[in-house]
């Protein structure tokens, strides 16, 4: 009886012991594996893009945002999605459409440019890039702001530096992210 009872216990022991092994591994509470990605998918435009797994998703009401993602409260992305009621725009057409993208970001009489407007095409889109500060004192920043456009649609990627001071350091992990997007499908 006491090498049964002895038996049990070992063996109730060596459950705890591989049920935990089993449980670790799967813990949703782990933090993700520095490098790890999460890949976004907008079911209007059927576009995708895939930010680092550490960032926080967050909610916005504007039904327009289709993405908000912090890695920090300095550091974000935000993915709007317009109807703009243009007609297809291509690689050919780019040019005409530069005032319109133009006017949306003078919209903001606050953003002012660090460079030139760069055409460009993302993830199979055509658009313009542009690179800009915004604000002063406390409630500055910068953005790289991107105008993509696709079936009718504006999609803007917003990625945000605070203080603008930041841009610079933060760039090369934007422009990583920007690498991720997928516009074809």
């Amino acid at each position: 009886m006491v090498a049964g009872g002895l038996a049990a216990i070992l063996a109730l022991a060596g459950g705890v012991v591989l049920g935990r092994k089993v449980i670790e591994g799967k813990d949703p509470q782990q933090p993700p594996r520095a490098g790890q990605l999460t890949r976004f998918q907008e079911p209007i435009t059927r576009v995708s893009i895939a930010y680092p797994a550490s960032w926080t998703r967050l909610r916005s009401s504007d039904l327009e945002i289709r993405l908000l993602v912090a890695a920090d409260p300095s550091t974000s992305l935000l993915m709007r999605v317009t109807k703009t009621g243009l007609a297809t725009v291509t690689s050919r057409s780019l040019p005409v459409v530069k005032s319109y993208t133009d006017a949306l970001l003078k919209q903001d009489t606050r953003a002012r440019q660090l460079s030139a407007p760069a055409a460009i095409d993302l993830g199979g889109l055509p658009g313009w890039r542009y690179r800009y500060t915004y604000g002063a004192d406390d409630t500055s920043g910068a953005h790289v702001h991107y105008f993509l456009f696709k079936d009718g649609r504006l999609i803007q990627l917003v990625f945000q530096a605070v203080p603008p001071s930041r841009l610079n350091a933060l760039e090369p992990t934007f422009d990583r992210i920007a690498g991720t997007f997928r516009g074809a499908g």
